[in-house]
């Protein structure tokens, strides 16, 4: 730090004159500035109108504009310190390393302003979407040079930044007017298939806020433990409200169509078995001695010899016949 005070001060003072400046001097200076002054303003407001009809209203076309303004300005701001005399080589050089400085002690807040240039620009979603940014799910109120503000389902208000916005999975549920969702359905085995089909496209039709356009669709799923499911994909508005009311009044839908048709919604039975039994029930409730034939230990079949036991290497085979001890 005492290095770039002694640069600046050292560019101070190799900035000077030792001449003395005339009025026409101050004069040109302050035409150079006021004309600097209203350049900045004409070329900010014109691009801040262009960039809007780019990419829409927002902090990108403000900032745009702002950034041109400045830039025009600090121009004509170092044209009129040379009319003046001014050697504004030194002075850049120390505002530059300055700034150099001022970007690696705030890397963070540069980090998030830069990102929300990215945003802006991109455009991944806008004010009014419904959005799930870092795993948080919510609609966008705000977004600023630091932090998006979403306000969540449940009311809560959260600000997230910018630079952890654009380096995750941004999922925005209300780009389209339209989302698709699914619902699972199982019968029991013994029903009709394709009654339970005609069932859930009736239901369907009932239900207004369904999207006709794409259109529904019903297919099996599979084999449950306990039932054949269903999937059953249908559209509807993309907000999340309307997602969920649509989900409500399908089930309902769905379990009047099945109830007005006897068709039985299947689910987990459980067989409760007491551990009692009667001992007459099994093996005729007589116990006697339990010897069963097993192959190898009790007699052989008639005309097949026995075989003794033997004792052998793990992977050889014995090919002579069995020699018995018959005394």
């Amino acid at each position: 730090m005492r290095q770039f005070s002694g640069v600046l001060a050292q560019a101070d003072s190799d900035a000077l004159l030792e001449d003395a400046l005339t009025h026409v001097d101050w004069i040109q200076a302050g035409i150079v500035l006021v004309a600097t002054v209203v350049l900045a303003v004409s070329v900010s407001k014109i691009l801040r109108r262009a960039v809007s009809r780019g990419i829409g209203h927002g902090f990108a076309a403000i900032l745009t504009s702002r950034f041109s303004g400045y830039a025009v300005f600090i121009i004509g701001l170092s044209y009129a310190l040379t009319v003046l005399g001014v050697r504004v080589g030194p002075l850049l050089g120390a505002l530059g390393l300055g700034g150099l400085v001022l970007a690696l002690a705030l890397q963070g807040v540069v980090g998030n302003f830069v990102s929300s240039l990215i945003l802006q620009t991109r455009r991944p979603y806008t004010v009014g979407d419904t959005v799930e940014l870092d795993s948080h799910l919510g609609v966008v109120e705000d977004i600023d040079s630091r932090t998006t503000q979403i306000r969540g389902l449940d009311g809560t208000h959260i600000r997230i930044p910018n630079a952890n916005v654009a380096g995750a999975t941004i999922v925005n549920l209300t780009r389209e007017p339209v989302r698709r969702s699914s619902l699972a359905v199982g019968v029991a085995y013994d029903t009709d298939l394709q009654q339970a089909t005609d069932a859930i496209y009736e239901a369907l039709e009932r239900v207004p806020r369904v999207v006709t356009d794409p259109a529904p669709a019903v297919n099996l799923d599979g084999f449950g433990d306990s039932s054949i499911g269903f999937n059953v994909l249908y559209w509807h508005a993309s907000d999340v409200p309307s997602e969920l009311a649509t989900r409500h009044d399908l089930v309902l839908a769905i379990h009047q169509a099945f109830a007005a048709s006897f068709i039985t919604i299947a689910f987990p039975q459980v067989t409760v078995w007491s551990g009692q039994q009667r001992p007459d029930r099994l093996y005729g409730g007589e116990v006697a001695e339990v010897r069963s034939s097993y192959p190898g230990l009790d007699q052989p079949e008639q005309g097949q010899e026995r075989r003794g036991s033997q004792w052998r290497l793990p992977g050889l085979r014995r090919t002579g016949p069995v020699e018995t001890d018959e005394r």
